[in-house]
């Protein structure tokens, strides 16, 4: 595998996805306004329980095709690839449509005494059937991904979304006279509409390479080395969302024990998940683009037995989370207040935002930690260390969203402890079991100070007095930011890691 093949699937994949949660945010941004944050708060329970049953069924499945395919075609067995690819595509997509009937069936039950929101059962049943499109969707990404073609994983993206965005808000409107719940409902149509677009898209450019290969007899053997790969990754990929899952549960409760009513509690979550976690998304880009390019390239590496190639491309990948996530965090810090006003036309979300901003760049490290330690075999370790970070942020969740001067905000702070903890345990296995010899925590040192000196100057910009609304003066403030970042890391050398990638 040549090096920059790496660098480039991750560059693909940072614009799709960049692509696809911009579309994305225009449904963020306006959703609020249509729904109000009752309505968000209903649309965002069903979320976190879609996220735990793909993560169960399907998440961990890609990223295992794409490790077990870059170490077929390291051997030179394509048709070997071909095989495990077709037959794996086959059985997600039973297990798809029988994790949707499921939900579908017991969408009331879980609406009710799971939720305790009986009014979630509509939105509930809306998504379930985006998991039988999902599971195959996933398929075809892992066959992508292990070959190293990252452009059909992030044009897919990139359709999805604008299907999910031309759906959601015609639906929404269309139902909102038969009340909220009905148009938290329609929106939500919008996911498995999107996913169907992105599979048949998926699809079609695998019928193009002309490659299917179910062939007899099914290669059981290789599927079940593949189940044994993906189920640590799956439980990986599962904790967060369950984490999020739990959010959904009890912090309504523990904020309706600190004095709100159930419609405060709810609105106050929607502000949580539905507003602020979507722009800490976006800082995040770079970081999920580079755990899913690494799968391929590490597993290949390590199949050489080539540790310090390994190594070296994690140590890039964390020095670039580094150096494009901590300014992208400051800048949401500095203009959190007037961007939550601007985009959902209220500030409610703002110290949640501030907070949450804290732990971007170290929950992205986090996950190109813990894909790298999967790749390379030692898939159950960062299950073992998610498994303390959610410890973590349980008990931090639990005791401080309870006090009535915190809220919501103690959500938020467990979040951010969760990540930290998360990375730093990462960080320890990955140096013990490879021989890393960087300290990824100095990466951050030119990168944190160019990131205060901007936001100095951001924070000067905006308290200039504008008199113009709030749309120029946001737009020009990240521009302003921008070019002080990239300036002053062009002068103290740190750009240089963008020519190591094509090294």
């Amino acid at each position: 595998m040549k090096k920059n093949v790496l660098w480039q699937g991750a560059f693909w994949l940072s614009i799709g996805a960049l692509v696809s949660k911009m579309i994305g945010a225009l449904y963020r941004i306006f959703l609020p306004r249509v729904l109000g944050d009752y309505g968000v708060g209903l649309f965002q329970m069903a979320y976190p329980l879609y996220a735990l049953i793909l993560a169960v069924s399907v998440n961990g499945i890609p990223t295992a095709l794409s490790k077990q395919t870059a170490e077929n075609l390291s051997r030179n067995d394509y048709m070997a690839a071909e095989v495990l690819a077709s037959w794996a595509q086959l059985f997600l997509g039973l297990m798809g449509i029988l994790m949707a009937l499921a939900v579908e069936l017991a969408a009331p039950w879980i609406a009710r005494q799971v939720f305790d929101e009986p009014a979630a059962t509509l939105s509930i049943r809306a998504l379930a059937p985006a998991l039988a499109f999902v599971a195959v969707e996933a398929g075809f990404r892992g066959y992508f991904q292990g070959y190293q073609e990252m452009a059909p994983t992030a044009l897919s993206q990139v359709f999805e979304q604008i299907s999910r965005v031309a759906v959601m808000f015609p639906l929404a409107l269309l139902w909102l006279p038969k009340g909220t719940a009905w148009a938290a409902a329609g929106a939500t149509l919008g996911a498995p509409a999107g996913a169907m677009v992105g599979m048949v898209f998926l699809m079609v450019m695998r019928w193009r390479r002309r490659s299917y290969a179910l062939r007899w007899p099914v290669p059981w053997q290789a599927l079940w080395r593949l189940v044994k790969v993906a189920l640590p990754m799956s439980l990986s990929g599962l904790l967060f969302p369950l984490m999020f899952l739990a959010d959904s549960l009890f912090v309504p409760r523990q904020l309706m024990q600190a004095g709100l009513s159930l419609r405060q509690a709810t609105a106050q979550f929607g502000q949580l998940s539905g507003e602020a976690m979507p722009l800490i998304n976006l800082t995040m880009v770079v970081g999920a683009a580079l755990a899913v390019s690494l799968v391929p390239a590490i597993a290949e590496a390590m199949a050489r037995n080539d540790t310090e190639a390994a190594a070296g491309r994690v140590h890039v990948a964390i020095r670039l989370i580094w150096l494009l996530g901590l300014p992208m965090a400051g800048g949401l810090i500095v203009l959190a207040h007037p961007l939550t006003r601007l985009l959902y036309g209220h500030t409610g979300a703002t110290r949640s935002l501030q907070l949450l901003a804290i732990g971007s760049a170290v929950l992205a490290i986090q996950q190109v930690l813990g894909s790298s330690l999967q790749a390379s075999g030692h898939g159950w370790i960062p299950v073992k260390n998610l498994l303390i970070a959610a410890v973590i942020k349980f008990v931090l969740t639990w005791r401080l969203t309870g006090i009535p001067v915190l809220g919501i905000q103690g959500a938020a702070f467990g979040t951010v402890a969760a990540s930290f903890g998360a990375a730093w345990l990462n960080w320890r296995d990955w140096r013990r079991l490879v021989g890393a010899r960087q300290n990824p925590w100095m990466g951050a040192l030119w990168p944190l100070v160019g990131t205060v000196v901007m936001a100095m100057g951001v924070q000067t910009w905006m308290r200039m007095g504008w008199t113009t609304g709030l749309i120029w003066p946001v737009a020009t403030a990240v521009g302003i930011g921008v070019v002080i970042y990239f300036l002053l890391m062009a002068m103290v050398g740190e750009l240089n890691v963008l020519k190591s990638l094509r090294e």
